[in-house]
């Protein structure tokens, strides 16, 4: 019987630890914010950025932002200060001067 008990109690730890790893970090694709913006700074795994949009207003409101990734969601593009890109972000923003978020995916602007 304790073995049964203790067989029990593991799973339920793995199962709620592998519950708390998703790459989406739980939010809802749908929720996510997207905005334009030029980059003023490239750095190894973020950028500074400027918003330029209008589609942040209401969702977040912000005139800069460090946008961070990891190697997951690396940008598969060359990114250069000056260059005007479409960005999306995680809904969870985290308030600093600038702003930091985390990167979705980016995309050059035309």
């Amino acid at each position: 019987m304790k073995k049964l008990i203790l067989f029990l109690t593991a799973a339920f730890c793995i199962a709620a630890a592998a519950a708390g790893c998703s790459k989406t970090n739980g939010s809802d694709p749908k929720d996510n914010i997207t905005f334009t913006a030029v980059i003023d700074e490239v750095h190894e795994n973020s950028i500074l950025v400027s918003d330029v949009s209008e589609s942040t207003a209401g969702a977040a409101s912000f005139d800069k932002a460090s946008v961070q990734w990891t190697d997951a969601t690396a940008p598969a593009i060359e990114l250069r200060a000056g260059q005007k890109v479409k960005i999306t972000i995680l809904p969870q923003i985290r308030e600093s001067y600038p702003v930091q978020a985390t990167l979705v995916s980016i995309e050059l602007a035309e």
